[in-house]
């Protein structure tokens, strides 16, 4: 079957590529390489982890978010740490002693990445299941060489109140054994293996998610966590649901954005998109300084919104409607327009960016984006015998009571992540995905513009320099700073000059686009990363 997909990392989005050759669609080949990505950068992704989906499938007309984000353990309790706080941090973060709610047994949110791969492939895939996890098996068990920026990211330093990641990776004997068999991490160029992960999915390949949530899998997790005072049970796999529905949608200059849910940025992404709408950004130019000027105060609007309302739904009143509608835009255009101040309280800066993405289309319109992850990057927990991480996305919810994104039994944090797909006459012309914290929706944002507005390419669209706007300053990538910043310091902005032209820091969005009646699918790999890209014809 020919299609396109494209993922960070190349050992990845070749399984993708194989999966297409042996007839599988946009589906299957998305699910293969997610699986792979666990293996390819496990301290980013694997079964301990979450995430959100959207997947659209032409032959039946379906077309779904399926959300999987971690949720609090049913023991948590919403005041559980307000008296371990040593300090805030940036985005909205926070430090506790010990750093319990970043590394460690406690700082796990019950993972949904393995049901939520089943359920998508088991409605809209062709392929069998075990087809689709044997890749994965593979290259955990015959490894690959450690390229250099897998290592780079491995011994990056944490600062601000976070954890090196070297030493998450060292968070026990068992993990230790993984990722530095001989006292230190393993290097560019060394050999590495994931043989303990290979067993456990190849136990998963047969008997599915259930071995997980309701079997044995689940006992051997549950013990594990009550041994070294986590809080995960049995019982919060059993409760543990998938939430599965339509993407919230709405109308920008002729094409319709499909979007994912609160606790997820999809809400954001329209909302700016709304903003921006009532202007004419071709006439005003890619790169000017008036669109970089406009294109950050709308950016700022959005996280205003985010601070006020963005929340898990299931707890607390998000106003979705009246956040995406067009009149809400226009009560932002005018504060705009009247040079008016917009200050987005208590979030200056942003998190990390351990997160990874997979986008893919097939020729019969068959698309998908997963954007799924361990956190920031993992909590170092390997459970001994199964070979994977745990997430660690207790960290990003608020340690006191009474914000909309306090810790509750069950609740689900809130996330950046917005895999997004754009229809024109019900076709899908437009998938971006991309890995990165809160830059993500400002990412995809940008990479929707470029496309729709400015008549880039894909890949030119994905390349383009960016920035990004949340608080009190705005990060500038390097290639645009210059021109643009005696304009910003007269409007009144700080600006922060990225360090690097084409810097990770604002995302690594993976896009592909459709020529809507001509069949024709290109793909796109941010080149801030990696990188994979695989097309098949």
């Amino acid at each position: 079957m020919k299609g396109v997909i494209v993922c960070p990392q190349v050992e990845a989005v070749e399984i993708g590529r194989r999966i297409f050759e042996e007839g599988g669609n946009a589906i299957d080949a998305a699910v293969a390489t997610a699986f792979a990505q666990g293996i390819a950068e496990p301290h980013q992704t694997s079964i301990g982890g979450n995430g959100t989906l959207q997947v659209f499938h032409a032959e039946s007309g379906e077309h779904l978010v399926i959300d999987f984000y971690g949720r609090a353990p049913l023991k948590s309790t919403q005041g559980m740490w307000s008296d371990k706080v040593i300090k805030r941090l940036p985005a909205d973060m926070w430090e506790l002693e010990g750093n319990i709610n970043q590394v460690g047994y406690l700082s796990v949110t019950v993972p949904g990445t393995l049901k939520a791969f089943y359920e998508v492939a088991n409605r809209f895939g062709n392929m069998s299941w075990k087809d689709l996890i044997q890749p994965a098996i593979d290259l955990a068990k015959r490894g690959f060489i450690i390229p250099s920026e897998l290592y780079q990211s491995w011994i990056y330093d944490g600062s601000l109140g976070y954890s090196d990641t070297k030493e998450i990776l060292k968070f026990n004997d068992v993990s230790s054994q993984i990722f530095a068999p001989n006292g230190d991490i393993l290097k560019t160029g060394e050999q590495f293996i994931m043989k303990d992960y290979s067993e456990t999915l190849e136990m998963i390949s047969i008997e599915g998610p259930d071995l997980m949530y309701k079997g044995e899998l689940g006992r051997i997790i549950a013990k594990d966590f009550l041994k070294h005072g986590g809080l995960i049970t049995q019982e919060d796999f059993l409760q543990y649901k998938l939430r599965i529905n339509s993407p919230i949608k709405s109308n920008y200059r002729g094409y319709t954005v499909c979007a994912n849910l609160a606790p997820g940025s999809g809400p954001q992404i329209i909302e700016t998109l709304n903003i921006l709408e009532g202007y004419d950004l071709n006439k005003i130019g890619f790169g000017t300084p008036e669109y970089s000027h406009l294109l950050s105060q709308a950016q700022k609007a959005g996280f205003v919104d985010r601070a006020k309302y963005l929340a898990d739904p299931d707890y607390e009143s998000v106003p979705i409607e009246k956040i995406i509608s067009k009149d809400h835009a226009m009560h932002w255009k005018r504060i705009i327009d009247n040079d008016e101040d917009i200050i987005v309280p208590n979030l200056d800066m942003i998190e990390g960016h351990d997160t990874t993405t997979v986008s893919s289309m097939d020729e019969k319109g068959n698309a998908i984006a997963i954007t799924h992850t361990l956190g920031s990057p993992c909590s170092g927990v390997v459970v001994k015998g199964l070979g994977f991480l745990f997430n660690n996305s207790m960290h990003v919810f608020n340690p006191y009571p009474g914000h909309p994104n306090s810790i509750a039994p069950g609740k689900s944090r809130t996330t950046g992540m917005s895999p997004t797909i754009i229809l024109k006459e019900g076709y899908p012309v437009i998938i971006t995905s991309a890995p990165g914290a809160v830059k993500i929706l400002t990412a995809n944002l940008q990479t929707i513009l470029n496309i729709i507005d400015h008549d880039m390419s894909v890949l030119e669209a994905v390349s383009a320099p960016r920035i990004h706007s949340e608080g009190k300053w705005i990060d500038v990538e390097a290639r645009l700073y210059y021109r643009i910043l005696e304009y910003m310091n007269k409007k009144g902005h700080k600006i922060k000059k990225s360090d690097l032209s084409y810097d990770p820091f604002f995302a690594l969005v993976h896009a592909i686009t459709s020529d809507y009646g001509k069949n024709l699918i290109n793909g796109a790999a941010d080149p801030r990363g990696r990188g994979g890209y695989a097309e098949v014809k």
